[in-house]
């Protein structure tokens, strides 16, 4: 099973990459998944996108959910296209949240493509 190294401890990951435990996230954490990712390569990560991964943690925990891009910038007072400028990929976002891997059909929705059958 991969696996990051962060402050001495092993995070481990599932083969695409997410966070196997929701509990081993914090901002080094995030850090490191965004450097994997190709997103970020300085730690601490900008305001901006921790303020849209910690929303986006907060809204999971509470409604079990990926919250729409566009509330999330609302929520964060961000422009509303917040969550595909800070990210090449709003499912990259929800990956750096530490959160489980989304469903195809989620996926699909946050890319634009609509519901997959």
């Amino acid at each position: 099973m991969p696996a990051i190294e962060v402050e001495g401890k092993k995070i481990e990951l599932d083969d695409e990459g997410y966070l196997v435990r929701y509990e081993d996230w914090n901002e080094q954490v995030a850090c490191a998944l965004a450097e994997r990712e190709k997103v970020d390569k300085a730690c601490p990560m900008t305001r901006e996108k921790l303020e849209i991964i910690k929303f986006m943690r907060g809204y999971y925990k509470e409604f079990q959910a990926f919250p729409v891009p566009r509330g999330v910038c609302v929520n964060v007072q961000q422009p509303k296209d917040c969550t595909y400028e800070q990210f090449p990929d709003p499912s990259i976002a929800w990956k750096i949240a530490g959160l489980p891997q989304p469903s195809r059909h989620v996926v699909a929705q946050l890319k634009g493509l609509g519901g997959v059958s």
